[in-house]
């Protein structure tokens, strides 16, 4: 039994180190996952039972650190949640193949893609925004992946006169994004664009890890953290 307990501290240990694992959720998940499978038994190993949840517990604790878990903190949370849902429906909204064809016999309708464009910096810096009132961990990882994400399409973006500040944040200039083709906004925004589809990842997974950490927080959770699946 020790001799099992043993080899799953170290093949976790391998794992943390061997992957590029940004956050803490996707570390909290990886562990869970290899756990369940060497303990698929509920009423197996209660040496890995403890292992499970400590992971429960210890990811909770790292939460509560950030400011999730307690009355003070979650309503940056909850914005910061809500900023990134917003996001995510202005991306799929530029994605929407209606957006750039034209009804028959009928010249296809720019201001509304261009709406649709400002509307998605909007929602982008206010993701940005929230995030950096949260501060922490959840703020460096997430500003680096949407700045990252942001400079392999910076040409792109240039095109459409859109560029980022010191801030992180996007300024549009307009003259710029009213000449800029019909092509070009759809080759960075539409439901095909790598952009959008890595962008779209970073924002459902800030919906994620804060909607796990609020439920540990809830009335839900119990010691050991089972009640969450």
């Amino acid at each position: 039994m020790l001799s099992k307990t043993l080899f799953v501290f170290r093949f976790i240990n391998w794992r943390v180190k061997m992957s590029k694992i940004n956050n803490s959720y996707e570390y909290y998940q990886s562990n869970q996952g290899l756990l369940s499978m060497l303990n698929k038994n509920k009423g197996g190993n209660a040496l890995i039972n403890q292992i499970v949840s400590n992971n429960d517990l210890k990811y909770q604790q790292k939460m509560e650190a950030m400011g999730v878990g307690n009355g003070s903190g979650q309503s940056k949370y909850k914005n910061v949640d809500k900023a990134a849902t917003n996001l995510l429906d202005a991306l799929e909204k530029l994605g929407d193949e209606d957006l750039y064809t034209a009804e028959n016999g009928e010249e296809l309708d720019k201001s509304t893609i261009i709406k649709k464009v400002s509307n998605f910096v909007t929602a982008y810096n206010s993701t940005i925004t929230n995030l950096g009132s949260c501060g922490g961990s959840l703020n460096t990882s997430f500003k680096t992946e949407f700045e990252a994400t942001f400079k392999e399409k910076a040409e792109s973006f240039e095109k459409l006169g859109i560029t980022m500040n010191k801030d992180n944040k996007l300024a549009i200039d307009g003259e710029k994004l009213n000449a800029a083709s019909i092509d070009d906004i759809k080759e960075l925004f539409g439901k095909e664009s790598s952009y959008v589809s890595n962008l779209a990842a970073s924002a459902s997974s800030i919906n994620t890890i804060i909607g796990k950490a609020l439920a540990m927080s809830s009335s839900n959770y119990n010691a050991k953290g089972l009640s969450l699946f």
